[in-house]
């Protein structure tokens, strides 16, 4: 297949300085190889408007000189899936140092209600300089891609940032190859998946902006998608989520970026055990190694943020709280450092690649479970095994279904809310989170009122059962750190209080809940009203 000349297909990868070595050693590169190393000098311009006009509408134009020749480049905002992004892109041969803006005119560039005042606004903004070095691949006949080894620095005025990544873009076949690419690189060499762009760091530098959190976005699909698409589109928003909070988490003590992560850990997991893809079991897995590590992280810092200081507040002996409070802190730096190894690892990247496969890749939903619900129109709450080939249901029955299976559940095992054992009401806070997000992963399909409520009351319902199994960590992790037996008592009597309370309240929206009409799919001629 042929790559549009207007089209980027791309994987960004971050590599440390001290792993280019063993990038360069790669048996990928010395077998598939049919082109390189080629080095060049690389210097960039990119412009924009005082107001920034590109940025704000996703767009990138820069000026390249190459080997003494120049060149323009026009980039657009396209789909990411974590790494793997898809952007237009249009790139046109300069005489000299200068913007033509006319060879843009039948660009995106040309539709912004500023076009023809650009060529007056427009002002170089800051500026890349690198080495690059390139490897043209061949996997198979037909399948080729760009490997790019960039090294050097983003600037604006005396601030720069370091450049160190590798590119894989497509330039011949399918997305898979670049997949496959990344994921031999991977079993030499230490990489991990970044989709932050030159440009994207250039104006970070050019801002000065404090990194924020970002939260997950909704979804919207299409009623008559099938499984497999719906779940592709699915799968991108979440790892996207996720992705767009690694630098963070990996920068800064803010504790937001971890809880993002994990609710986009949550959102995922959610996702494959909706759709039950191929490689359903190792992704799983791998999600649920990675929550464990990233709960860890997130549990002491609920503790050090939230807890103990209220507890602290409450004791009459300072130098035992002191006491407790620098231990808590001490565990949470473990427990923060332990995260951020383990998004640096050869693990997690092969984690993210498999993710990035799945949203990106067709062909790679090839079965369901037999847990999985049918698409019939079915009055019965508790699903069967679907008959067939079941890629061909259409996205909104099937969830229909699976969302009258899910709070089925819930209802069931959250009867007698305040008698449930601890292990009890653990089912009960993974049964309200799995139809949270599967109602949030598919809230476009259903009435907008009655999705409201149910969200609403899943939402309250979840912050009270996270708040009692907040109590009950905490209560763990202070044995691991209280320096006295009665400071130990005293927080056991607070907690177990907070808990007592959060379960009166847990109940009641249980009670709301099963007093909700159930969703169901909208109609056609419904559907058609809203999307008009």
């Amino acid at each position: 297949m042929k790559i549009n000349a207007n089209c980027e297909i791309e994987l960004k990868l971050a590599i440390a300085p001290g792993d280019v070595g063993a990038l360069r050693q790669s048996p990928l590169l010395r077998e598939k190889c049919i082109s390189g190393p080629a080095r060049r000098k690389v210097f960039n311009i990119y412009f924009d408007t005082a107001v920034h006009t590109l940025r704000q509408n996703g767009m990138a134009l820069r000026l390249r000189r190459t080997n003494g020749r120049w060149s323009q480049t026009f980039k657009t905002a396209g789909v990411a899936s974590g790494a793997l992004s898809a952007r237009g892109e249009w790139q046109e041969v300069l005489p000299g140092p200068q913007l033509d803006l006319s060879l843009l005119r039948e660009t995106p560039l040309a539709e912004l209600a500023e076009r023809d005042r650009l060529h007056l606004t427009l002002m170089p903004v800051f500026t890349t300089v690198f080495s690059r070095t390139v490897w043209l691949i061949e996997l198979s006949p037909g399948q080729r891609v760009e490997i790019a080894l960039d090294q050097g620095s983003v600037m604006c005025g005396e601030k720069s940032l370091v450049i160190s990544e590798v590119e894989i873009e497509l330039l011949e076949g399918k997305p898979v190859a670049v997949f496959d690419t990344a994921e031999s690189l991977l079993e030499h060499t230490a990489l991990r998946p970044d989709n932050v762009s030159k440009a994207s760091r250039g104006y970070q530098l050019l801002n000065a902006p404090p990194l924020a959190p970002t939260f997950a976005s909704p979804v919207k699909l299409q009623r008559k998608w099938r499984l497999d698409q719906a779940m592709q589109v699915i799968v991108s928003a979440c790892l996207a989520h996720f992705a767009a909070n690694v630098d963070g988490a990996l920068t800064t003590d803010d504790a937001e970026y971890i809880h993002q992560m994990r609710v986009a850990l949550r959102r995922l997991r959610s996702a494959i055990r909706l759709f039950c893809p191929a490689d359903a079991k190792y992704i799983c897995g791998e999600l649920r190694w990675l929550t464990s590590v990233l709960g860890q992280a997130r549990d002491w810092d609920v503790l050090v943020t939230n807890t103990l200081p209220l507890l602290i507040d409450g004791y009459a002996d300072a130098a035992t709280a002191e006491a407790v409070m620098r231990s808590a802190r001490q565990s949470q730096e473990v427990a923060r450092a332990a995260a951020r190894a383990a998004l640096q690892s050869a693990r997690y990247a092969r984690l993210h690649l498999a993710l990035g496969r799945l949203a990106s890749v067709p062909g790679t939903f090839t079965r369901l479970t037999s847990e999985m619900p049918t698409a019939d129109d079915t009055k019965r709450d508790r699903g069967s095994k679907p008959p067939g080939d079941t890629r061909a249901l259409c996205i909104a029955r099937f969830a229909a279904a699976e969302i009258r299976r899910r709070r089925h559940h819930l209802l069931r095992h959250a009867a007698a809310m305040t008698k449930l054992s601890p292990v009890e009401l653990h089912r009960v806070r993974i049964d309200a989170k799995r139809l949270r997000y599967t109602i949030d992963h598919v809230a476009s399909l259903f009435d907008d009122k009655r999705i409201k409520q149910h969200v609403n009351t899943l939402a309250r319902l979840q912050d009270l059962l996270g708040t009692a199994n907040d109590a009950m960590v905490a209560s763990a992790l202070i044995k691991n750190i209280a320096p006295t037996e009665r400071f130990m008592h005293f927080a056991d009597g607070w907690l177990s209080a907070i808990r007592h309370i959060e379960l009166a309240e847990i109940e009641r929206h249980i009670r709301d809940l099963k007093g909700l009409k159930p969703l169901r799919a909208q109609s056609s001629k419904h559907w058609q009203k809203k999307t008009a």
